[in-house]
């Protein structure tokens, strides 16, 4: 067994599980694999672009209503089509973590952030998406399988 973490956003109520985006949980598992980027992802602060960076321009909203890639999920699509305030005020999740309170917080810490957690907003089959979308290497893609214990959105 051990201690497993989560991403947890305590200012957006939301969270990323490690097991839906089909990565570890424990700490080692966050920093050696390409699930440990998305923090940076989330972190992005810049409103500008260049080489490596996001496009300037429509990528989020192409990210929404652009190229349907195959390997994006019906259940998004169908739901960003019923509830288009779902994705809050932003149109991506790529820099919307920035200036919050953000811990990667484990199941044996104090506070029990880790299990109050649960009654927010898992992001993670959208994170997958647009992380996907931007980052093209097969080698660093990430899956989005619904994990059977997270609340259904």
């Amino acid at each position: 067994m051990g201690q497993y973490f989560k991403a947890v956003n305590i200012d957006r109520q939301e969270y990323v599980c490690p097991w839906c985006i089909d990565g570890g949980a424990k700490f080692w598992e966050w920093v050696a694999n390409p699930q440990g980027g998305i923090l940076a992802f989330l972190l992005r602060m810049s409103d500008e672009s260049g080489g490596g960076d996001v496009p300037r321009g429509d990528f989020q909203l192409e990210l929404v209503c652009g190229p349907k890639p195959k390997e994006m999920h019906k259940s998004l699509m169908r739901s960003l089509a019923d509830d288009p305030d779902r994705l809050q005020s932003n149109v991506s999740v790529i820099g919307s973590w920035v200036g919050d309170r953000i811990a990667l917080v484990g199941d044996y810490d104090s506070t029990e952030l880790y299990e109050h957690a649960r009654s927010f907003r898992n992001i993670s089959e959208q994170l997958v998406w647009e992380w996907n979308s931007f980052v093209s290497v097969p080698d660093c893609q990430l899956n989005f399988e619904p994990c059977g214990s997270c609340p259904q959105s």
